[in-house]
């Protein structure tokens, strides 16, 4: 005869099962990915994502400079000069959602063909079109806002680079979908 204590035990195994696995589905990622390097929608952010030069170096502004000399002593200095080559892109986001939506260069990557993934380096520039670099954006309900990141990679002509905008705890964290867009070599 099976006794209260051993079905009270089942229930509550049962239960932690099924409360595991609705959390574990909860928190899975839908990867999207564009082929073409059209637009491509993460959480309620359209994201256009364009590939527009290579750079071997890119000069900080002077606001930045200053900045950084601070910085410099806790060692958060970045280069002017690539260690491989800049690969820059260009972010036009527009916000088709009711809420403000945070998002910050932590969410992109780049990957090549091998799945080599690259981070975004925040060098403190600013281009001739006063098309600011990404760091922190706060997107207002069907707000739009054009930035532009790098990344310091061993850069190879031929290879096909997919840009992975990626949510984390910092920026998108509402959404379940990542998105993938390829950037060169299509």
């Amino acid at each position: 005869m099976v006794g209260i204590g051993t079905l009270i035990m089942l229930g509550i195994v049962g239960g932690s099962i099924c409360f595991s696995m609705y959390w574990f589905l909860d928190e899975q990622f839908v990867d999207i990915i564009e082929e073409s390097g059209g637009s491509i929608t993460v959480g309620n952010v359209e994201f256009y994502v364009n590939h527009i030069g290579n750079y071997e170096i890119l000069e900080k502004t002077k606001e930045y400079t200053e900045i950084e000399k601070k910085e410099a002593i806790k060692g958060l200095a970045t280069s002017e000069i690539a260690e491989g080559v800049y690969f820059q892109i260009q972010i036009t986001a527009h916000n088709i959602g009711t809420e403000t939506v945070r998002f910050t260069g932590g969410q992109f990557h780049l990957y090549d063909i091998d799945r080599t993934k690259y981070d975004a380096v925040f060098i403190g520039y600013a281009d001739s079109g006063n098309i600011e670099e990404l760091s922190v954006v706060d997107l207002l309900p069907n707000g739009s806002v054009t930035v532009t990141t790098q990344f310091d990679i061993p850069y190879d002509d031929e290879m096909k680079y997919n840009v992975g905008i990626i949510p984390n705890r910092f920026g998108l964290q509402d959404s379940q979908e990542r998105g993938f867009v390829c950037v060169q070599n299509c």
